[in-house]
């Protein structure tokens, strides 16, 4: 078995919205973990939304969300790591994307709070599995709570995602970490508890040496993912930015990526 640790990134990679995971794929995972491996969900979502797919699926040990602002232990929600952007830096960047005419969500405590009512805010919900709470004065009400926050969101049409992604991370580069985990998102978590970070403290929780690691995903907010010392795999149908980053491009979505990679490198 050539890696002990595998490391999959959730939507568009390991499963689909709402938590959906093809069958053929649930079954390789369970025969890697027979076999020692370990294998981990490192997912830019709520903790509350991955854990239930975790849940449903059987899945034990560590799970990441918020792209590692969370590490919990699955079964007991026992906290493993926990981290955020600073909470005046998050309402600042929460002012800037309403005033760019996006819709805003924050959150805080695996707490989901938005600006206002949209199309989009249902889609996200719906998508998560996760109700969130209308907030209208979003960013004077995280400097009051004085709380890290765990991720920003910005919610446009799929259009714009690019052009605000771009935008934003231009402006905020070196404040927070500004990427896009699906087409209607722009999203910002904290440098000091990224995807890369989740993969080097699952590293020393699990005693497993980055030559032992692989981690697959397929959008901008994976490059962290891929980025570090670990074999980096990128899905077949992955955005161009993650591609460039990866040691490997896999089958796309459709043809079962984690499946394709568990046969190939550890069954």
């Amino acid at each position: 078995m050539k890696y002990d640790l595998f490391i999959s990134d959730y939507d568009g990679t390991l499963g689909t919205a709402p938590d959906i995971i093809e069958p053929q794929t649930v079954e390789a995972i369970r025969k890697f973990v027979q076999k020692g491996g370990v294998f981990t969900v490192c997912s830019g979502r709520m903790y509350s939304s991955i854990r239930n797919i975790c849940l449903k699926y059987g899945f034990k040990g560590a799970v990441v969300s918020y792209q590692g602002a969370m590490i919990n232990d699955i079964e007991t929600g026992e906290s493993l790591f926990s981290g955020g952007l600073d909470f005046g830096l998050a309402a600042d960047f929460a002012d800037d994307i309403i005033k760019n005419g996006l819709v805003a969500v924050l959150d805080i405590d695996d707490v989901m709070y938005y600006n206002k009512p949209a199309a989009l805010i249902t889609a996200y919900e719906n998508a998560s599995k996760v109700k969130g709470i209308e907030t209208p004065d979003l960013a004077e009400f995280t400097r009051k709570t004085a709380r890290p926050v765990q991720k920003v969101l910005g919610l446009c049409t799929p259009d714009k995602t690019k052009y605000f992604t771009d935008m934003f991370r231009e402006k905020y580069g070196g404040k927070m970490l500004v990427n896009s985990g699906a087409p209607i998102l722009v999203e910002a978590v904290s440098q000091k508890c990224s995807k890369r970070v989740a993969v080097e403290f699952l590293a020393k929780y699990y005693n497993i040496p980055y030559k032992k690691i692989i981690a697959v995903g397929d959008s901008s907010n994976d490059v962290e993912l891929l980025n570090g010392k670990w074999f980096g795999v990128a899905v077949g149908d992955a955005c161009e930015e993650l591609k460039n980053a990866a040691d490997e491009i896999a089958v796309p979505f459709s043809d079962q990526p984690v499946k394709y990679l568990l046969e190939k490198y550890c069954l």
